[in-house]
């Protein structure tokens, strides 16, 4: 049986990657990268981010550089739950352009479904994020 980690990158990466050569074919302005990554294992937190990250290669200083589509799951050790589905900027705005979740849900196959049947929203805001260039003021 797959941990949860391993079930969203599973249905997630060939989306994913399929975006990411999009975006990196119509945006000559940014760098694209898959992640793919645990965080906080030495937390309570006990989590996994997987989503694209869009790096502007000329900002103003006052703004991020970079804009995220990001999935992330937390306590994968005890009591998996999907923490976040959104579209957000870098620092040091952190300004979420969309979510798909207002809160935290349990991993189940039901919410990873939803979660996956949805992702075209959060790449409609990503791309709409990368042609304004910036956070919305």
């Amino acid at each position: 049986m797959m941990d949860p980690a391993s079930k969203l990158r599973a249905r997630l990466m060939p989306i994913l990657q399929r975006w990411e050569q999009e975006l990196r074919r119509d945006n000559p302005n940014i760098t694209t990268k898959i992640y793919d990554w645990p965080i906080g294992r030495l937390t309570s937190w006990q989590g996994h981010d997987i989503g694209i990250e869009c790096v502007f290669k000329n900002v103003v200083p006052e703004w991020p550089d970079n804009v995220a589509l990001s999935i992330s799951l937390k306590h994968l050790d005890k009591s998996p739950s999907i923490q976040s589905a959104d579209v957000v900027w870098g620092h040091p705005s952190g300004y979420v352009e969309a979510s798909l979740l207002p809160t935290s849900v349990e991993f189940s196959p039901n919410h990873l479904a939803e979660v996956i049947e949805r992702l075209p929203e959060l790449f409609t805001a990503l791309k709409q994020a990368i042609r304004r260039g910036r956070p919305v003021a």
